[in-house]
């Protein structure tokens, strides 16, 4: 069949392993769901992880996205894909999808709704279908092209250091480091097929300009720009998450007071330090605030902090639910419940209630005001860890420290939040249903602090951990978190 393994090989096999490997994208025995277009790129991802699944014990399943934009050319793609899994022999899953219309809080252009229903879909499906990692097929051509687009908006340093080779605990890209050439290349040697989208050639779309024109510009200039692009965003992403450890840290000392939708910084304390963390310690406030909104302008932020440093006060700055405010001796962030989003129910009083921010240094230890609980985190070694998981208690969760993504988040239950409860087969529980099985009042349920990773519940504390977080025995790194004082339920689920 075209595309099977030959006896020695290919280079760039060779490359998405060792990337796989120095990187920790995946480990053997893991289950896979490969996004798959139909493209040179995902057609190569599959191809390679294919090519792995045996030696790797990897359990592939493939899923492809049609958004119904480009007619029977889109349809033909679908069917591409899936007479490939056919060949394969790979689990495949179409799924249609619509673009919605642009909303407040969601992004304007047609191909960022498209990318945000996409991801989506994809944490719905990895949860629904217990994958330990859904794998993205992008190339260190995307990488190049995402600095190059962010620079000519003005980004900072978190824009530069376009994407990371794992998002989360849940995406990875093992291609990143693999040049558009190369994934061509590999193709015609393995004698695989692939579609092309029609769109990629129109120069509506800034990102096709800058491919078609902007790139072959530079690599004319430096013929390998597209790597030293690629790998300049491999050094800034590090800076930027030192920066973002540091900044958390400092906020922690910055936090005078926490109520329902509100935070107030010590305004002396924020300006003692740099303004590269005065900047990343009011963005990571505004985010623990209101987790689903997206971070703060740059310029806004700038503004905040320019005026801060002048000793002004009583300035006032808003964005969607968001108000800064400051004060002579304070800088308070507050909901604002009169503004365009989500707004608090009035029947859970500490929905959106006192939070705390959980950096990435440990071992930690933090306290829960609403209750006085203490809750201490702290890495073990894998022999302690196994022996753990043989003693299970309500009071501790053991965590597979590969799928945690730092800062992490404590706050309140809300409306609508769920999980997916450890031996429940992958299923989906609602919080309120949770809290109603265990015969837990309204008023004690509103106290039960939730442990998040990226606005994803990890552990209901003192109760349940999530099966997306939790370790097992494959498990290579454990993070063990114990809680003191927890909220006792009187159920058993």
């Amino acid at each position: 069949m075209a595309g099977s393994p030959a006896a020695v090989p290919h280079p760039l096999h060779n490359q998405a392993v060792r990337a796989l490997r120095a990187r920790a994208l995946l480990h053997p025995g893991q289950s896979v769901l490969v996004a798959v277009s139909g493209g040179p790129d995902s057609v190569a991802l599959l191809s390679v992880l294919h090519q792995l699944a045996p030696s790797w014990n990897l359990s592939l399943k493939v899923v492809h996205c049609n958004y119904g934009l480009r007619g029977a050319e889109a349809d033909e793609d679908a069917s591409f894909v899936a007479a490939l899994c056919r060949r394969l022999t790979l689990p495949c899953l179409i799924r249609s999808l619509t673009i919605p219309s642009p909303q407040a809080g969601l992004s304007s252009s047609l191909q960022a709704r498209a990318r945000e229903l996409r991801y989506r879909l994809f944490q719905d499906l990895s949860a629904e279908l217990g994958v330990d990692r859904v794998a993205l097929g992008h190339t260190a051509d995307d990488q190049a092209e995402t600095v190059l687009l962010r620079m000519l908006r003005g980004a900072g340093l978190r824009g530069l250091s376009g994407m990371p080779h794992r998002r989360g605990r849940l995406f990875v890209r093992p291609l990143l480091t693999v040049t558009r050439r190369e994934i061509l290349a590999y193709l015609q040697a393995m004698g695989l097929s692939y579609r092309t989208d029609s769109s990629n050639a129109t120069s509506i779309y800034l990102r096709n300009r800058v491919r078609h024109e902007l790139v072959p510009l530079l690599e004319s200039l430096s013929p390998a720009a597209v790597r030293l692009l690629a790998r300049q965003a491999d050094l800034l992403r590090e800076d930027d998450r030192l920066l973002d450890r540091l900044a958390a840290r400092r906020l922690e000392r910055a936090i005078l007071n926490r109520e329902s939708g509100m935070i107030a910084l010590h305004r002396a304390t924020l300006l003692e330090q740099p303004a590269a963390l005065q900047r990343r310690m009011l963005r990571l406030a505004m985010e623990v605030l209101s987790p689903s909104f997206a971070g703060p302008r740059g310029d806004l932020v700038r503004s905040i902090t320019a005026s801060l440093a002048s000793g002004r006060s009583g300035g006032s700055w808003q964005r969607g639910s968001l108000v800064v405010t400051s004060e002579q001796a304070l800088v308070r962030i507050t909901t604002d419940v009169t503004a365009p989003g989500p707004r608090p129910s009035a029947r859970t009083p500490l929905q959106a209630a006192t939070q705390v921010v959980i950096g990435s240094t440990l071992p930690c230890t933090v306290s829960w005001p609403p209750t006085h609980a203490s809750i201490r985190l702290l890495a073990v070694t894998r022999a302690r860890g196994l022996a753990l998981l043989k003693k299970p208690a309500s009071t501790m969760a053991i965590f597979d420290a590969e799928r945690l993504s730092w800062p992490l988040t404590i706050r309140s239950w809300r409306p609508g939040d769920y999980f997916f409860p450890a031996g429940m087969a992958g299923r989906r529980k609602k919080l309120q249903d949770y809290f109603t099985d265990a015969k837990l009042s309204r008023s004690m349920r509103e106290h039960v602090p939730l442990l998040l990773c990226q606005q994803h519940i990890a552990w209901i504390v003192g109760q349940r951990i999530d099966a997306r977080f939790a370790a097992t025995a494959s498990t290579a790194r454990f993070i063990v978190a114990r809680v003191t004082h927890p909220v006792r339920r009187k159920g058993v689920v």
